[in-house]
């Protein structure tokens, strides 16, 4: 050990260094970490909106010619069949997502199943 230098000193130089290096380590890290979670991100954003627009697909084949295109049940069909107006969100707040996939999948009422004709996904892309 040179002159003059401490075993104390000598312990702080090597946890300064460890500490530099543990601190260049975590922000080189960061940014790629932080371009990874965008990428994800970015990834499950693209999937909802392709989910939503295939959900939108479904629904105007198979249901709006009852619940109409906005929803309101106020297509002829839909109003000899009492089609519920589901813009209301009185009408949302008393079923929940499992109530509605089942009447879909199932029917319900004047509805039929759906089961047969559309898979689970796209019946959960509709609700």
């Amino acid at each position: 050990m040179p002159a003059g230098v401490t075993g104390l000193a000598v312990k702080c130089a090597v946890l300064c260094a460890f500490v530099i290096m543990t601190l260049g380590y975590a922000l080189a890290a960061a940014p790629r970490e932080a371009a990874t979670a965008q990428a994800k991100s970015g990834a499950r954003r693209a999937s909802a909106q392709k989910t939503q627009a295939r959900g939108r697909e479904v629904y105007i084949s198979n249901c709006a010619r009852c619940h109409g295109g906005d929803g309101r049940g106020q297509t002829t069909l839909g109003l000899s069949v009492e089609a519920p107006d589901m813009t209301d969100a009185r009408w949302h707040a008393r079923r929940g997502a499992r109530r509605m996939t089942q009447s879909v999948a199932r029917g319900r009422g004047q509805m039929p199943a759906f089961a047969g004709k559309l898979t689970k996904a796209e019946i959960a892309a509709t609700i």
